[in-house]
């Protein structure tokens, strides 16, 4: 992968557009990113990191990628173009942000995106812009993912520092990161289920051999008798149990054909013992039938009398009621001649003041007639008074409407005339209101320009304060300064005091003097008070933070002092005071104003109100018009009405009054017809009644005659009712049936067999059949216990015995799973290393680490140390095989990583980043590294060790390979001369890119 421009916008400390040619910085190979602590350096590797994964490495989060000094409506993004996998590639990312809202307050959170270009055909064409597809691109052209990036292209010092000195476990972890051993962590996981299953599988097996055996020994003990080849003890848990249990279900078969010989012996005898109960029980019931026959005829016999004379009554009323029917009829046509009679007394009274009373029937008819003939005369005359009563009562009540309307209508003008001066007062007052109302926009904007005026100045005094509460610190952050620079200068002064003494500790006899050349040293220097390059590095970073903190300090006191003059200065001469007196007198118009319109609203309320009953009101009087004028023409017609009404009926009470009811009104004619006609159906009623006697007394004699009675006095004393009857049938029929079933049953030849023998004992007969249902009960028993003990032991003994066979088999298979597991995880006896096969596989990527760490120690440590992969056995059963310790070839010796200077510690952890480096992308399939950057670590070395760091770094160089160093070392910015230069400011970082240059010379 080679990195040809970076572009950031509004990302991290960048606010405004950065954009960084890496092609020209790279021209050389070797290029330098330096600036103040915090301006911005590790960001631009995490911009490309961002740009390819859509995440940062480490603890810092995406989340807060967009700058805090861009503007509001700033969007984030940064542009990374590369090559890779043979394909020129562009990838411009957008983090997820919040932006203001475009209308109202508040923000609104806009989404991550992404857009993936490649340069094709001399132009760049869009290949995605979903997450997912520029993850697989990316996946599929660089051959790695995050964590693997930031550890071989962006090589972090700091954290293979600790690497070097972690603990093989700590080791461990960071390696599982860097190299795929996926596929031999799914063997271990593979191997360790598979152990928990084969224990489970045996656990399984012994479960159910466990629980056969048992049920076999519930089975022998529901036997009741054991069997002679039942152990005493329970059965032997132990696969080869099944000798044993062949002969025990050999003995339980042979007991069950015994039960089945006595079970069929206790059956016969049961069933002769059953024969003989019933044979006595039929002898027994025999005799008793007979006697109950006997003595029933007994007392038959004595009721004799009383039998004949309910047959005689019997007799007798059947006969009557076969003359009751035509009896009854004739009374009935009896009594209706009597009440038709009654009724032809009573017409004839209710007319006797008429000569009609006395007539005959044919005076009745025609009388009849004529009244009918009348009776339309009368009901239309009835109809005219009432019609005349009508209208009477509709005229009053119309001119009782018409005075209520004439007092409506002058209360409606009255309400008119008030709502229209009420509606012409509001509409005078709504117009004044309206001119307070309109001024409130622009009172609004003048309050708020204002409160933004208030607010510059509270923004201005506020930086003041914190410019007055940040001098006591400037001031004792610059005594800190001097005291840490006066303490360096002394350090140095005894540093070059103890120089001579330094060397002397260096010699040994026979060695020679590196300042004479001499083999013998008579009198070596002696340091009084020694100081160490340790001391001197450790004052050179005192002195170098104190003035960073110092700067620092002093660059926030003036970008506050110089805000708060810059809001000063936009009030134009304005003070609080001022701004506060005008602010309260545009309120107090703001007020009014708010009044003025929410009085405005409440009078257009009422206004329409007023407006709408006004229309109301003259709705009113039209309406009032308009019913007096139809209520004064209804009248008059009622008027015509009468006039007409009573001519006629005038007329229709002289043709009336010829009428047999001698001109009588309505109600009378109506009476005297139907009292009329009630005398003639009375009198027709009483002629038809008086023939119906007649005809039923002639029927009565002929049922006389028929049914061989004297007189009708006979039928009525031999009548009884039904009730009765039906129960002197039922005694007659019972006393005779009665008699004939016991006369019946005493000739019975069985009964009178049973009646001339002996008694039978029946209570031993039944005592005899218990006893042999009880035994044949114990027989069958005794027979369904043991077949039902022989089915389930012929059941169960088959799954015991492939119970055994599986406990055997999964023993075996547990033993080999075991052994295999145990050796894998690195608890197995023989893994003497105790270390498990995923420790093995990384242990042998760490020796090739070493290996190629080695190439580079070699030159950066003069050949000095050497790395070695160490797997000897950790104590206290710990895990081993991950070791790393350092092999010093001056003393032959191996030392703990732990025991290197700073500087030895540096070259150690760049040499094992880049042996790591080289073996990840090994491990990736020899992926080109075209830009690699090591970040930081380089202030701990001295002026030997820097030179032969750069000798390696120039050694990465070849084969067109650029690298990038983060430093803020001052060394390295004269000896690295293409260089991107960050600079911290008050409103966000910037990058300068210096080609050819050093730092201290102006940019080309």
């Amino acid at each position: 992968m080679r990195v040809h421009r970076l572009e950031i916008e509004a990302m991290g400390p960048f606010a405004d557009p950065v954009s960084i040619d890496v092609d020209a910085l790279s021209a050389d190979g070797l290029f330098l990113i330096h600036g103040p602590t915090g301006s911005g350096k590790t960001s631009l590797l995490d911009a490309i990191c961002f740009a390819l994964y859509a995440d940062v490495p480490g603890t810092r989060s995406k989340r807060g990628l967009r700058s805090d000094h861009a503007a509001a409506d700033a969007v984030p993004r940064v542009t990374l173009e590369l090559t890779a996998g043979g394909r020129r590639l562009r990838i411009t990312r957008s983090p997820e942000f919040a932006r203001p809202k475009r209308r109202g307050t508040g923000t609104v959170s806009v989404q991550a995106m992404v857009t993936l270009e490649e340069h094709l055909d001399g132009r760049w064409q869009s290949l995605s812009t979903r997450n997912d597809e520029v993850a697989d691109v990316v996946k599929d052209v660089l051959g790695m993912g995050m964590t693997q990036f930031s550890k071989v292209v962006l090589l972090p010092q700091g954290e293979f520092a600790a690497f070097l000195r972690s603990s093989p476990e700590d080791r461990r972890e960071v390696l599982e990161r860097l190299f795929d051993i996926s596929a031999f962590s799914d063997v271990e996981a593979w191997l360790a289920q598979a152990r928990r299953d084969a224990r489970e599988e045996l656990d399984t097996a012994r479960s159910t051999l466990a629980t056969g055996l048992a049920r076999v020994e519930d089975v022998l003990a529901e036997l009741g008798e054991p069997l002679t080849s039942t152990p005493d003890e329970p059965l032997p848990y132990d696969p080869a149990v099944g000798p044993l249990l062949t002969e025990v279900v050999r003995e339980l078969d042979a007991r069950v054909t015994a039960t089945m010989t006595a079970f069929d012996a206790a059956s016969s005898a049961e069933r002769a013992a059953a024969e003989s109960l019933a044979a006595g029980r039929a002898a027994a019931a025999l005799r008793e039938r007979g006697a109950r026959a006997r003595t029933r005829l007994e007392e038959l016999a004595a009721n004799a009398s009383a039998h004949e004379q309910r047959t005689r009554d019997l007799d007798a009323a059947e006969r009557a009621a076969t003359v009751a029917g035509h009896l009854a009829a004739a009374d009935r046509a009896q009594d209706e001649v009597q009440v038709a009679r009654a009724a032809v007394e009573s017409t004839g009274r209710a007319l006797a003041p008429s000569p009609l009373a006395q007539a005959n029937d044919a005076e009745v008819d025609a009388a009849l007639e004529q009244v009918r003939d009348l009776d339309a005369t009368v009901t239309e005359l009835a109809r005219h008074e009432q019609d005349a009563a009508a209208r009477s009562a509709r005229r009053a009540l119309l001119r009782s409407r018409l005075a209520d309307a004439e007092g409506q209508h002058a209360a409606a003008q009255a309400s008119v005339l008030a709502a229209q001066a009420e509606a012409d007062d509001l509409a005078e007052q709504v117009d004044l209101r309206a001119a307070g109302a309109a001024r409130i926009a622009e009172l609004e904007l003048l309050v708020a320009t204002t409160a933004e005026r208030l607010a510059l100045v509270d923004a201005a005094e506020d930086d003041h304060r914190r410019a007055a509460e940040l001098a006591p610190r400037r001031s004792s952050l610059h005594e800190a300064l001097l005291d840490a620079r006066t303490e360096l200068l002394d350090l140095r002064q005894r540093r070059l005091d103890g120089m001579a003494a330094e060397l002397a500790a260096g010699l040994a006899d026979g060695d020679p003097c590196p300042v004479c050349g001499g083999a013998e040293h008579p009198h070596l220097a002696v340091a009084t008070d020694p100081v160490s390059g340790d001391q001197i590095t450790a004052a050179e970073h005192r002195v170098d933070q104190a003035r960073s903190l110092l700067t620092a300090i002093e660059r926030e006191i003036e970008v506050l002092t110089a805000s708060a003059a810059s809001r000063l200065a936009g009030l134009q001469g304005a003070t609080r005071a001022s701004l506060e007196t005008k602010q309260s007198q545009r309120r107090a118009e703001l007020a009014a104003a708010h009044a003025d319109a929410q009085e405005h609203s409440v009078l257009l309320t009422r206004l329409a109100a007023v407006r709408a009953a006004l229309q109301t009101h003259e709705d009113t009087l039209t309406t009032l018009l308009a019913q007096t004028r139809s209520t004064t023409a209804v009248l008059g017609e009622l008027d015509d009405q009468d006039a007409a009404s009573a001519t006629r009926a005038e007329e229709l009470r002289a043709a009336h009054e010829l009428c047999p009811c001698h001109g009588g009104g309505t109600g009378a004619h109506a009476a005297f017809a139907r009292l009329l006609g009630d005398h003639r159906a009375a009198r027709t009623s009483l002629a038809e009644s008086v023939t119906r006697a007649a005809v039923a007394s002639e029927v009565v004699d002929d049922a006389l005659t028929t049914a061989g009675l004297r007189d009708t006095a006979h039928v009525r004393a031999a009548l009884r009712p039904a009730a009765e009857v039906a129960a002197l049938r039922v005694e007659v029929a019972h006393h005779e049936e009665e008699s004939a079933a016991a006369r019946a049953t005493l000739d019975d030849p069985q009964v009178a067999a049973a009646l001339c023998g002996d008694e039978v004992d029946i209570e031993a007969l039944r005592e005899a059949e218990a006893a042999a249902r009880a035994a044949l009960l114990q027989a069958q028993t005794t027979r369904d216990d043991a077949a039902r003990g022989l089915r389930l032991l012929e059941r169960i003994v088959p799954e015991v015995l492939a119970a055994g066979a599986a406990v055997s088999t999964a023993q075996d298979h547990d033993q080999r799973v075991r052994d295999l597991a145990d050796t894998t995880s690195g608890t197995g006896p023989e893994n003497t290393l105790r270390m498990r096969l995923t420790s093995y596989v990384l242990a042998s990527r760490l020796e090739k680490v070493a290996a190629l760490a080695n190439e580079r120690l070699a030159v950066m440590g003069g050949g000095r140390y050497l790395l070695e992969h160490s797997d000897e056995r950790a104590a206290r059963g710990a895990r081993s095989g991950l070791g790393l310790r350092v092999l010093d070839q001056w003393t032959g010796r191996v030392r703990d990583t732990a025991t290197l200077s700073g500087g030895e510690s540096f070259m150690a952890s760049l040499a094992l980043a880049l042996g790591l480096a080289d073996a990840v992308r090994e491990e990736a399939g020899g992926f080109d590294l075209g830009t690699l950057f090591i970040d930081e670590g380089f202030g701990s070395l001295d002026d030997d060790s820097l030179e032969q760091v750069l000798t390696v770094l120039d050694g990465l160089r070849a084969g067109g390979r650029a690298v990038g160093v983060v430093s803020h070392v001052a060394d390295l910015r004269s000896r690295i001369t293409h260089q991107a230069v960050v600079h911290k400011h008050a409103s966000g970082s910037t990058v300068d890119v210096r080609v050819g240059t050093r730092s201290d010379q102006p940019a080309a």
